[in-house]
C-alpha cells in the first residue's frame, strides 16, 4: 500500500493541499501535474519520480511504495531531490551512503 513519510519533502504550492492529495491517492482519483518521489525500486539508483497518473492504477496503489516527496512539476521534483541530497551532505562528507540514509529516514518517519 502506498504510504507517505510523516514529513515529506514538498513544494510550497503543494503544502496546503497535502490532506487532499493523500485522500485522492488512496481513492485513485487523478491529479494533474503532480509528481511523487520514492526510493528507487532497484538498489543502484537513488530515487524514482512518478507522475500522479501512475497511481490511478489499483495495482500501483496497492504496491508497497513510500512517498518521500510531492512536487507540482517534474522540474520541481528534481529540485526537491537536489534539496534532499543537500540535506544529506550537511551531515555527511561523501555520497556513498545516500541510499542507506534515506532508507533509514523512511524507517524513522513512517
Amino acid at each position: 500500500m502506498v504510504r507517505f513519510v510523516k514529513e515529506p519533502y514538498i513544494t510550497d504550492s503543494v503544502r496546503p493541499k497535502m490532506s487532499s492529495i493523500k485522500w485522492k491517492m488512496a481513492c485513485g482519483i487523478g491529479m494533474m501535474r503532480l509528481h511523487f518521489i520514492t526510493l528507487a525500486d532497484n538498489k543502484k539508483d537513488l530515487f524514482d519520480i512518478y507522475p500522479a497518473a501512475v497511481f490511478k492504477q489499483k495495482s500501483i496503489r496497492k504496491s508497497d511504495r513510500i512517498i518521500l516527496g510531492v512536487a507540482d512539476s517534474y522540474n520541481s521534483a528534481t529540485g526537491l531531490i537536489e534539496s534532499m541530497i543537500n540535506d544529506y551532505l550537511k551531515e555527511h562528507s561523501d555520497l556513498s551512503s545516500v541510499r542507506a540514509y534515506y532508507e533509514d529516514y523512511v524507517r524513522d518517519h513512517l
